[in-house]
């Protein structure tokens, strides 16, 4: 493994440790008009599957 992509992982790994998932809750003061999860349906998986 390359030194560049071991701090990847290093950095990556500390980003989960800081928190970066976690997120606020849905409710009248954050709304959003689409899940996170149906934006990957609707937007990023096509995305990817057209290359």
């Amino acid at each position: 493994m390359s030194e560049a992509s071991a701090q990847g992982l290093v950095d990556m790994a500390a980003a989960v440790a800081g928190g970066i998932y976690r997120t606020e809750s849905r409710d009248p003061r954050h709304p959003t008009p689409t899940t996170f999860r149906q934006w990957c349906a609707d937007v990023l998986l096509p995305a990817v599957r057209r290359g």
